[in-house]
C-alpha cells in the first residue's frame, strides 16, 4: 500500500512493491528492507527523523521479531499526516 506523499525506491513484481527497497513516508520516516505484496515483509529497519531506529523482521506489514541489536524503546513516534494514525515504537541508543 502506498500513501499519498510517500516515495518508493525499489522493484515491482506484477505492479506491486516487492524486493529490496526504501520507502519514505510523508513524515520523513524511512523504511529500508524487504517488501512483499506492497507491505514490509522480511528484514527491515525504520529510521525516524529524530535519529532513532527500529530493526525488526516483518510479516505482512507487522513487526513480528525485534532485533536484539535494536536499541531500547523510549517513546512513541506519531504521524497524523497519514490517512490513519500510526504509532510506531521508536528507539534511542542505550548509553553504557
Amino acid at each position: 500500500m502506498e500513501y499519498t506523499g510517500s516515495k518508493y525506491i525499489g522493484e515491482y513484481v506484477d505492479g506491486r512493491m516487492e524486493g529490496k527497497a526504501e520507502y519514505i513516508l510523508p513524515t520523513e520516516t524511512r523504511y529500508v528492507g524487504e517488501m512483499k505484496d506492497g507491505m514490509f515483509h522480511g528484514e527491515g529497519t525504520l529510521y525516524f527523523p529524530s535519529g532513532s531506529r527500529y530493526d525488526a523482521v516483518w510479516e505482512k506489514g507487522l513487526a513480528i521479531k525485534v532485533s536484539l541489536n535494536s536499541p531500547t524503546w523510549t517513546h512513541l513516534e506519531k504521524s497524523l499526516q497519514l490517512p490513519m494514525t500510526v504509532e510506531m515504537a521508536s528507539t534511542t541508543p542505550t548509553r553504557g
